[in-house]
């Protein structure tokens, strides 16, 4: 019974590990085509690298994972001092959209060119 139930165990730990590996693939068109719904370059600029504010961030090239985040962020319903963005334009701005979209949005501005920095190419392959 003990090595059924460990058979059982080590079965469902791979199942958990291979769902890992499926994670949303995102997808660049849709980003961009949410981007251009969402009137980003509104404030951020026509390619999000020359914002209208000095106050608000270059956000063309920065980190996928990042970019998720803070969107995900601005979204959060209880803000707190550890995690939340406190921006009611971007609150609004972002309101309307899922984690796919964010995803797909994350996905689409990380691939921009950015003026912040030269991409490390044996780390990041982008053109």
């Amino acid at each position: 019974m003990n090595s059924t139930f460990a058979r059982l165990s080590l079965l469902g730990v791979a199942a958990a590990i291979a769902g890992l590996g499926s994670a949303h693939a995102a997808d660049l068109k849709k980003g961009e085509e949410l981007v251009k719904q969402g009137g980003c370059i509104a404030c951020h600029g026509a390619g999000l690298d020359k914002p209208v504010s000095p106050t608000y961030p270059i956000i063309a090239g920065q980190p996928e994972s990042y970019l998720f985040h803070a969107l995900q962020q601005y979204q959060a319903k209880h803000q707190t001092p550890l995690y939340g963005r406190n921006n009611p334009i971007m609150a609004g701005m972002v309101a309307r959209f899922d984690a796919k979209d964010l995803h797909d949005i994350a996905a689409y501005v990380s691939s921009l060119k950015t003026p912040l920095y030269e991409p490390d190419k044996a780390r990041d392959p982008r053109p």
